[in-house]
């Protein structure tokens, strides 16, 4: 049996003209992982939820001069090459993306203070006790709820895993 070789294409770690975590920082592990996620969920978006069968986008590791290094990669047969343009890929992130990176480094740092201080729970907003990123719209307001600043209108506030 014959099995298709896939075809790679790096990303890089987040949009071209945006700036991204630096190997030689010391929370580069967790700010670059926090910004693939996203650009993978941003790429998803843009590339309609393409079928994972035929294009799929991935976070890889490399080596680096001074460790390891993250990247999107994009994954897909001859057939979803047909769906992937380079041209579509975005050079900046939207503002769904922008809500996304901002709620998970604030709620990473409610995770620490809640770790650090147990009785801190009661004052965390509700949009950082659950795990799932919520389903923020492309809306410049989608930043202020990421932010817990404003609630999420009822018909965004459902979550996605």
């Amino acid at each position: 049996m014959f099995q298709t070789k896939a075809i790679e294409i790096e990303l890089g770690t987040v949009p071209a003209a945006e700036s991204c975590a630096q190997v030689d920082h010391k929370d580069y592990s967790e700010r670059s992982r926090r910004e693939c996620a996203v650009y993978i969920r941003l790429l998803r978006r843009v590339f309609n939820e393409p079928n994972p069968g035929l294009l799929t986008f991935v976070r890889r590791s490399f080596p680096h001069g001074l460790g390891r290094y993250n990247s999107v990669v994009a994954v897909m047969t001859t057939e979803g090459a047909m769906l992937f343009d380079q041209q579509l890929v975005p050079h900046e992130w939207d503002h769904i993306a922008r809500a996304e990176l901002t709620w998970l480094r604030l709620r990473q740092k409610w995770c620490e203070t809640v770790h650090a201080r147990p009785s801190a729970k009661a004052l965390v907003p509700d949009i950082f006790l659950h795990h799932a990123i919520p389903n923020f719209p492309n809306h410049p307001a989608a930043i202020w709820w990421a932010m817990g600043y404003m609630p999420i209108p009822a018909n965004y506030a459902t979550a996605v895993q």
